[in-house]
């Protein structure tokens, strides 16, 4: 499956959560995550995006370790997922270390979950970076991504959160950028 998602930063958080009440849209208690990106170790990886290319981390919640691997395809936020529950995070660890991929950012938020019809809405509280929502959908591989980006933006405007918002970066590559600024 193909996941295409919208993200947008949020400057009211109080209103779209009553907006998204109103609109029927019950919301999960908030969830920990702490998710752990790696990179091959070259700048290029987080600045060059191309079709094809992979992003791996493993991420911690509620006691649990999951892999997640996205392969790209038209741009940051439309990627085909793989995702596995791991038995032994640290073996994982290794074997992406034997493999060259080794642990470059690490992302923390507090997320609340829903469903706005066949969508899957998140409403994120990220360390360092602020608050979001994503809004997204699971499509068949051979969909049209801008029908379906043009789709969720009109369905965000619609929730009250202007186009100006989008945030075309993943948590990842923001925290990398920031990380990088840091170190000038």
């Amino acid at each position: 499956m193909r996941e295409i998602e919208v993200k947008m930063r949020v400057s009211d958080h109080d209103k779209l959560e009553k907006v998204l009440s109103e609109r029927g849209c019950v919301l999960s208690e908030p969830i920990s995550q702490h998710d752990v990106i790696y990179s091959p170790g070259r700048d290029s990886y987080w600045n060059d995006y191309k079709e094809g290319d992979v992003a791996i981390r493993i991420r911690n919640q509620d006691g649990v370790s999951m892999f997640t691997l996205k392969q790209q395809k038209s741009g940051e936020h439309d990627n085909l997922e793989y995702e596995t529950v791991i038995g032994d995070k640290e073996a994982m660890h290794g074997a992406l270390n034997a493999l060259g991929w080794s642990p470059e950012v690490e992302v923390k938020k507090l997320r609340r979950k829903g469903k706005l019809g066949e969508l899957e809405i998140c409403l994120d509280v990220v360390e360092e970076l602020g608050t979001f929502v994503e809004l997204e959908k699971m499509c068949q591989d051979d969909t049209d991504p801008a029908d379906v980006e043009e789709m969720l933006l009109a369905t965000l405007e619609e929730l009250g959160i202007p186009r100006s918002n989008q945030e075309k970066r993943g948590y990842d590559t923001q925290m990398w950028q920031k990380k990088k600024e840091n170190t000038k």
